[in-house]
């Protein structure tokens, strides 16, 4: 199965997002050590519940968003 993802990078960083994979746990908004993550109050995700919205300016890249995910819905990169 060929999951599409939604991009968010700068310079240094790319996030990756697979909003097919993700049920909206929250654990990825409880772990963000700089609140980088948060629920959208616009878009909704396929279980019905509100979509997840990445501010890849405040990301530092610790990937404790990408280790906690359940559903293995977010990918992070750091850029040379």
């Amino acid at each position: 199965m060929n999951f599409k993802s939604k991009i968010s990078e700068n310079k240094k960083r790319k996030i990756s997002y697979f909003p097919e994979l993700c049920k909206s746990c929250g654990l990825c908004v409880e772990v963000c050590p700089q609140k980088a993550i948060k629920f959208s109050k616009e878009e909704i995700g396929h279980t019905g519940n509100p979509a997840i919205e990445f501010d890849v300016d405040k990301c530092i890249a610790c990937k404790q968003c990408e280790n906690i995910c359940p559903d293995c819905a977010i990918k992070i990169e750091r850029k040379q």
